[in-house]
């Protein structure tokens, strides 16, 4: 340790930083510069995995070292608050666990997100898998493809994959509790801003009643990840900037990469910390720490950056351009009157929030925070050619947006309470002939003020319950196959393997899979799987083949004109059609009859 403060202590020190920043940046380039998007895909499949795993451990080690600031915080919290607080973690939790209908809403995309966490857990590889078996409850997946989604949420997946065993109901739970801790960030970063609990509670609580932040946290989705960790990147840049303690910076430094890889837009949480710092405290940056610490934060973002590069280019299933200003006058009319129009997002809130970034005090250069953090995640979507709330499941990228808007309304909620407080609507005649007292004079007449902004919130939440509570008819083809396929998987010998367009369900279920294009592109494979499983081979025909797509038609169709099939299981809903069917080679079934 001495050995390092005499490095850092060295008046050539700010050249061996600089030279670190030049290093750094070299490695980049140079994998850019050699490298194909297919080279660096590949060695990103083995290198994400181990250095997300070294960086959540020197997270963690970072967090530990703060163990003391945690006590001195949560001391204050022995009391009547801390009840409050835990009864909000509680009830966040219970509303999306135990109220909220538990279903997959954006489909396959939740069931390539468990086998991305699958594999990181199970093979040290990340990507998702369209070929693997199990033998003996051993999992071999043989083709990995590299996800263009970011690494980050499927990473959180392979931790509880590790510990409890693989079962996608894990994931689920996970984002329950991801929801949970969201309200109790909000709260915190409204108690670091006002330093009033009310308002801070109030935020929480906001947090904990955004219709769509319920619905999408008992999902498998990733935007509940990638709202959280942006809000705990906030949180510790705050706690930095006020205490100015080096443990708090290294926890910053090293949330602000993580937070970056939950989902592509993420990658706006380092553009927001370097808003924070700038606007709050620019002198920080003349300080020997601040660059230090940004030495780490630029080694883990290095490999997101191979990441957002390797994956460039992707189509993202648009037909033309994935960004443009095209889609800006649609995107930004649906997108805004979703906080005004109050169909889907309580209006009373976004009234809170105005009143909160208006006409809240004390907040001096903090107040833009929340404002430029709402606005680049809300903003980023507006030239997306998916990004309407409108559009399909699409509303789930407005969750990035939530926390900003909650904090803000609780502070919102904080500034109507002291206005109704010092209303004179509690009236007593004072002796002296009548006069109306000053209802801030009357005790309790803060309580009641507080409980009527608490009602206020909570009632505006009532006529979203329905919202709330149902699945939906979003997505009900893709639902539907779900739930048959689990139905189908039962009817088949363990030691078996499907052929599906969607293997990455199937793997998460334990049961072997292959892309159905192998049936057409790799015969000889095919037939080595009839030999190997004693013909206990199986073609799903799912969601997919009953779309007008013709490439997928076509597809199903190649596989029915090429082997025998023989139903073990079929269900319709609506007029799509799903099934489970045995496969046999065609010359192997005429030979049979043949015999016969």
């Amino acid at each position: 340790m001495n050995i390092l403060k005499k490095i850092y202590d060295h008046r050539l020190y700010p050249v061996l930083l600089g030279a670190g920043y030049l290093c750094l940046l070299g490695i980049d380039v140079w994998f850019l510069d050699h490298g194909s998007k297919d080279e660096i895909t590949g060695l990103l499949k083995i290198w994400v995995p181990w250095v997300l795993r070294i960086h959540f451990f020197l997270l963690l080690v970072a967090t530990a070292l703060c163990w003391k600031d945690f006590f001195r915080a949560a001391k204050g919290f022995f009391n009547q608050k801390g009840v409050l607080l835990v009864l909000l973690f509680v009830f966040a939790f219970g509303m999306t666990a135990l109220y909220t209908p538990r279903t997959h809403r954006i489909f396959y995309d939740e069931d390539i997100y468990g086998n991305v966490g699958q594999n990181i857990a199970l093979a040290n590889q990340t990507g998702y898998c369209n070929y693997g078996t199990f033998e003996y409850g051993e999992y071999f997946p043989h083709w990995i493809t590299y996800n263009k989604e970011p690494n980050g949420w499927p990473f959180l997946i392979s931790l509880a994959f590790q510990v409890f065993g693989v079962d996608e109901h894990y994931a689920f739970l996970l984002n329950n509790l991801i929801f949970a801790f969201g309200a109790v960030t909000a709260f915190f970063i409204g108690w670091h801003l006002s330093g009033r609990f009310f308002g801070a509670f109030l935020g929480g609580l906001a947090y904990a009643l955004i219709p769509h932040n319920i619905v999408w946290s008992n999902t498998a989705a990733a935007e509940p990840s990638a709202a959280l960790f942006t809000g705990l990147a906030v949180l510790a840049l705050m706690v930095f900037l006020k205490t100015r303690q080096g443990r708090q910076l290294l926890v910053a430094s090293l949330l602000i990469p993580f937070a970056c890889q939950m989902r592509p837009e993420s990658v706006f949480v380092a553009v927001l910390a370097v808003f924070v710092l700038l606007v709050v405290s620019p002198g920080v940056f003349a300080e020997k720490r601040v660059w230090t610490s940004g030495l780490l934060t630029t080694l883990f973002l290095l490999p997101h950056l191979l990441h957002v590069y390797a994956v460039s280019g992707h189509s993202w299933g648009a037909e033309g351009s994935t960004f443009s200003l095209a889609f800006l006058g649609h995107n930004l009319s649906t997108n805004g009157l979703y906080y005004l129009d109050g169909r889907h997002f309580p209006v009373v809130l976004t009234v809170l929030a105005g009143l909160g970034l208006f006409c809240s005090r004390g907040l001096g250069k903090w107040r833009m925070i929340l404002p430029v953090w709402f606005l680049l995640f809300w903003g980023i979507f507006l030239f997306f050619y998916a990004g309407s709330y409108q559009y399909g499941a699409d509303v789930r990228f407005a969750l990035v947006s939530f926390m900003p808007l909650a904090v803000l309304a609780g502070m919102g909620g904080a500034w109507l309470r002291e206005r109704l407080a010092a209303l004179r609507w509690a009236v007593e005649p004072s002796e002296g002939g009548g006069e109306i007292q000053a209802a801030t004079n009357h005790p309790g007449q803060r309580g009641v003020a507080s409980a009527l902004v608490v009602m206020l919130a909570a009632f505006t939440f009532i006529r979203f319950i329905p919202l709330v509570g149902r699945v939906g008819q979003e997505a009900w083809g893709a639902r539907y196959d779900h739930l048959h396929a689990r139905e189908f998987v039962a009817k088949i010998p363990e030691r078996s393997i499907v052929l599906t367009q969607n293997p990455t369900m199937f793997l998460l279920w334990g049961q072997g899979a292959i892309q159905t294009y192998a049936g057409i592109d790799n015969p000889g494979l095919i037939e080595d799987l009839f030999k190997r499983y004693q013909g206990h081979v199986y073609f799903h025909y799912n969601y997919w083949c009953n779309t007008q797509n013709e490439r997928n038609r076509r597809l199903c169709q190649g596989i029915k004109d090429r082997y025998h099939l023989e139903e073990v299981a079929a269900a319709t809903e609506r007029d799509f059609s799903y099934g489970l069917y045995r496969m046999r080679l065609k010359a192997a079934q005429e030979a049979d009859e043949d015999k016969g």
